[in-house]
């Protein structure tokens, strides 16, 4: 059986490579790169098509019926090898020698405000509870695979799945210090760190309660406000 399942594996990371090469193929010529028959090819075509790796359209040869051709969705070319941890760590390192450390966590806590001002109409006018749901919502799009759970009365566990800029956390940590602001603004409330990937855990995760010494009402706070506070 894993030899079978390692075969078929095999088989489609060949077909996406192909596609990734030649930009566009048909099943009769990725059925011959592949040495199979097109019946065969066709199968392992179907399962990259539902998993939104591939996809086809129609492309009409010179006097002959339209034929079908297959190439790459966005997410079956995100299937490939990036370097933009490394750039990112090359480009960050290079400005630390030029304009020193506190240039670089400026730029950490501009990124941070640009994306609370991007997501705050989402966050506006909810509840506390609401809020915690939608941040780990918004966390999640920007690839951290967020969830958050009650855990006592008020208090919820925020637990990141995922982190979206690990290798350039590693080199920076500041990256996870405005993370922790961040869901604390989003949230409205308090937030304190519980497990930390970059300290051995399996993943981040977060205490998320409301504000000590008050109620929290919907929408108390607005973006403007948190300007230079942090």
């Amino acid at each position: 059986m894993r030899t079978s399942e390692s075969q078929e594996e095999s088989t489609q990371k060949a077909v996406l490579g192909f596609l990734k090469r030649k930009g566009l193929a048909d099943a009769k010529t990725i059925a011959q790169f592949c040495g199979l028959t097109a019946m065969a090819v066709g199968r392992h075509l179907l399962k990259l098509r539902a998993e939104g790796l591939i996809e086809t359209t129609l492309r009409r040869y010179s006097g002959g019926r339209p034929a079908a051709v297959y190439s790459l969705t966005e997410k079956g070319d995100n299937q490939f090898p990036r370097e933009y941890a490394c750039l990112a760590n090359e480009l960050l390192s290079n400005l630390v020698q030029l304009e020193g450390t506190d240039k670089v966590s400026k730029l950490f806590r501009k990124r941070r405000r640009a994306i609370e001002a991007l997501f705050e109409p989402r966050v506006e006018g909810k509840t506390f509870e609401q809020r915690v749901q939608v941040a780990a919502d918004i966390l999640t799009e920007c690839g951290y695979m967020a969830d958050a759970e009650r855990v006592d009365d008020g208090v919820f566990l925020l637990t990141e799945h995922n982190c979206a800029i690990r290798d350039v956390a590693k080199c920076f940590p500041v990256a996870c210090e405005e993370e922790l602001v961040l869901i604390r603004d989003l949230v409205d409330g308090e937030a304190s760190r519980v497990s930390h990937l970059l300290a051995g855990d399996c993943h981040c995760s977060y205490r998320i309660a409301p504000k000590a010494g008050g109620k929290r009402t919907a929408g108390s706070r607005k973006s403007k406000g948190r300007k230079g506070k942090n």
